[in-house]
Formats: C-alpha cells, sequence, structure tokens
C-alpha cells in the first residue's frame, strides 16, 4: 500500500500558477482601483454622516465646503457628543423610540420563526390537496409590492378595531408575522433536509413536533439566523406602515420619530446625523457580525 501511495505521489503534477504578465497587471490593478472607487462612493455618505454628528451645528457648515467636512472639528473626544447628549435631553420620548424598536422587533423575530417556518415545514413534507397552488400563489405574492397593501391593511385594522389607540401595538404588529417569503426560504432549506433523518426519530417513537423542534431546527440553524437577521433589519427600519399607524411619540419606533426630529430643526446638521447615525449602529453590528449567515441561509434557499 505504502508503495502504491508513493508511486501515486510521485506522479503527481501540480498545477501550473498563472504567470504575472504586464497585462494581467495592469487588469488586476484597474480592477482593484474600479473597487476602492465603488468602495468610496458608498462609505463616504456614511463616513459624512457619523463625523458630522461629533460637530455643532456651527462647526458643520463651517467645514461643509471643504475636505474637513470629512473630519472631526476638534480632536477632543469629550467634545464629540454633544449632539448625542442634546438628542436625549431635547427630545423626551428619544429613549422610548429605542425601546419601542427593540421590543417590536423582538416580538416581530419570534413570531416570524416560529409561524413561517412551520409554514414552510409544512409545505416541504405534507402534500395535499391544492398543495401546488399555495406554493404558487406564494411564489405570485412575492412580486407584489408590499406597498400596495398598506392602505387594504389598514381598512381591515380598522374593521377588526385594531386602530384603537390602545390596541394599534397589536395591530401594528400582527401583519408582519406573517411573509411569503420567509416560508418560501424555509421551505426550500427544508427540502434540502434528508427524510432519513425524520424516519429515524419516528422508528425511535418521536412526534411530528418533537421531530421538528429536535431534529430540523437544530441542523437548519444557517436559515433560522438568516430570516431572524432580514426580521430586524426590516422591523428596524420600518417606516410607512409605523408612520400610519402610531401618532403618539411614546409608541413610535425611532424610524418615525427621526422625521420629528428633522422637523424640529431641520438646520441643526448635527443633531440629525446624530440621530441617523443611532439608527444605523444597530443594523450595522448585525450585518457586520451576522453576514455568514445571511450567505448560506440564502445559498442553501436557492435564492440569489
Amino acid at each position: 500500500m505504502e508503495l502504491k501511495l508513493k508511486s501515486e505521489s510521485l506522479n503527481y503534477i501540480p498545477p501550473k500558477k498563472k504567470s504575472l504578465t504586464p497585462k494581467r497587471v495592469i487588469k488586476s490593478t484597474l480592477f482593484y482601483a474600479f473597487m476602492l472607487l465603488l468602495a468610496a462612493i458608498f462609505t463616504f455618505p456614511v463616513l459624512w454622516m457619523v463625523v458630522n454628528s461629533f460637530k455643532s451645528q456651527k462647526e458643520v457648515y463651517e467645514t461643509i465646503n471643504s475636505l474637513r467636512t470629512f473630519l472631526p472639528y476638534t480632536w477632543d473626544v469629550t467634545k464629540w457628543f454633544e449632539s448625542y447628549k442634546n438628542l436625549f435631553s431635547t427630545f423626551d420620548y428619544f429613549g422610548q423610540s429605542i425601546i419601542n424598536s427593540i421590543v417590536y422587533a423582538s416580538i416581530t423575530i419570534t413570531g416570524v420563526l416560529i409561524i413561517n417556518s412551520i409554514a414552510g415545514y409544512a409545505l416541504s413534507r405534507f402534500v395535499f390537496p391544492g398543495h401546488k397552488l399555495i406554493v404558487n400563489i406564494i411564489i405570485l405574492i412575492l412580486i407584489v409590492p408590499v406597498e400596495t397593501s398598506i392602505v387594504p391593511l389598514y381598512v381591515i385594522l380598522k374593521n377588526l378595531g385594531l386602530l384603537d389607540p390602545n390596541l394599534r401595538i397589536i395591530g401594528y404588529l400582527i401583519p408582519g408575522l406573517v411573509s411569503p417569503f420567509y416560508i418560501f426560504m424555509f421551505r426550500n432549506y427544508f427540502l434540502g433536509i434528508p427524510k432519513e433523518l425524520e424516519e429515524a426519530a419516528y422508528i425511535d417513537g418521536a412526534g411530528r413536533l418533537k421531530t421538528f423542534f429536535g431534529i430540523i431546527i437544530p441542523v437548519s440553524l444557517p436559515v433560522f439566523a438568516t430570516v431572524a437577521i432580514f426580521t430586524f433589519m426590516g422591523s428596524w427600519n420600518e417606516y410607512v406602515f409605523a408612520q400610519l399607524m402610531f401618532s403618539s411619540p411614546a409608541q413610535q419606533p425611532l424610524q418615525v420619530f427621526l422625521q420629528l426630529i428633522n422637523n424640529f430643526n431641520p438646520k441643526d446638521i448635527s443633531l440629525v446625523m446624530a440621530s441617523l447615525t443611532f439608527s444605523t449602529i444597530p443594523i450595522a453590528i448585525v450585518y457586520i457580525f451576522c453576514q455568514r449567515y445571511i450567505v448560506e441561509g440564502v445559498a442553501f434557499t436557492g435564492l440569489k
């Protein structure tokens, strides 16, 4: 066996490395230069937002027409957070709006994961009359813009009495708990899981629910993480429907409250930039640390 392995290793011919010709070097240089240019185009607005949130209103206008607009006005770090302090001192419900966004996102994530995963599992494992029709309807709904359903949805909530001030939060959260997109993602992922895993569990006496929670969910963590991340970003960034539902600052999420800040004093750019930076930080953190799950989940579901 050793002789055979040695002879095979002697016959192994490593792949040839591509030589760095002048033409290849030029192409690579142009490619990376173009990518850096694109990165700069997308990064500069965010950089400008963050840097100007560290300035006062006067400092923003003093540097706005020069390259200093991308640099802090002073390097005294203790003076960078005055605009952030003013947010909490000027707007009583700013902190409450952050808490509201966190609570709404947490409830939505929990409901979406439970409801849509069960629906996706049912469509991936059970064959019943109308099964294909339901799947086709879900696919068709995916191409319908969400904005077209806002007015009909508002009318339905009104008829159900969910526009009452004490029930508006429930009326706001319920529509976001079911998503054809997430059902489709779960279904596609579950279709790729071998049924032999479930059959082995059934032989051991496990029921359908025990199999789902004990076998299917543990091997489906990438798609669960992906849906949770997408749901969080969608819930955190929701503006149109939240603006329609909430008129009381005590119930408004952060994205709606940002409009109130902008209307308060549009000329105070530093205050507006501070509030925008505050709203962007959670999304940036989640995406940076969880992007692996996004790539894995989307790849496994076959959605590009």
